[in-house]
């Protein structure tokens, strides 16, 4: 085995073991919960726009129907692979730096918490939503290292489509119970990316 597949197949447990441990702490922080019905499944839409997009980007790589290097980046494999790492190794650590920002306001599913406060400290003082972009950076760098148009693709495109949905119900749901509060955070920020989105 060659350097960077040790480096993959630890950055690939290290986003797993994080992603265990994310789902931890929301489960400790959901007896604080006080609404009910707001996520509108877009914890599950985010979970089944994931899942599958690195089932089919793997697939892609290796299954025997795309043989012949379909939708390779072959010539550029070494570099993307390195590339890739390092974007997932900054995916990671923006989602883990977002979650402990949030402490225990914190859960996997869209809800209003006892004592809930606009966070706008840290990485949250330059974008609204940190781990969302982590997330998107971790399977972007998934897609890098696989060295796949056709899985780099599927794994932006899908994921990017269930976050944004998810952001949707979100911003509604502090929008309405903020109200001007929340209004006037987001005119500060952005949403993804400092000074851009």
């Amino acid at each position: 085995m060659k350097i960077l597949d040790y480096l993959t197949i630890t950055l690939f447990g290290i986003w797993c073991v994080s992603e265990i441990v994310i789902g931890l702490v929301s489960l400790r922080n959901r007896s604080r919960d006080l609404s009910e019905g707001i996520d509108r499944f877009s914890y599950f839409i985010v979970w089944f726009s994931t899942v599958p997009a690195i089932f089919i980007a793997y697939l892609t790589e290796k299954h025997l129907i795309f043989a012949n290097g379909f939708g390779s980046f072959s010539t550029l494999i070494p570099l993307l692979g390195y590339l890739g790492c390092s974007v997932m190794l900054f995916g990671i650590t923006i989602r883990l730096v977002a979650v402990a920002t949030l402490k225990r306001q914190f859960t996997v599913k869209v809800s209003i918490i006892e004592k809930h406060e606009i966070v706008d400290t840290g990485i949250y003082g330059i974008i609204r939503h940190p781990a969302y972009l982590g997330h998107l950076a971790s399977l972007l760098g998934i897609g890098l290292i696989l060295g796949n148009w056709v899985g780099l693709t599927v794994l932006v495109v899908l994921p990017l489509a269930g976050i944004l949905y998810r952001i949707h119900v979100e911003e509604r749901a502090l929008l309405r119970h903020f109200g001007h509060a929340y209004q006037e955070y987001t005119s500060r920020t952005k949403k993804f990316l400092p000074g851009i989105w």
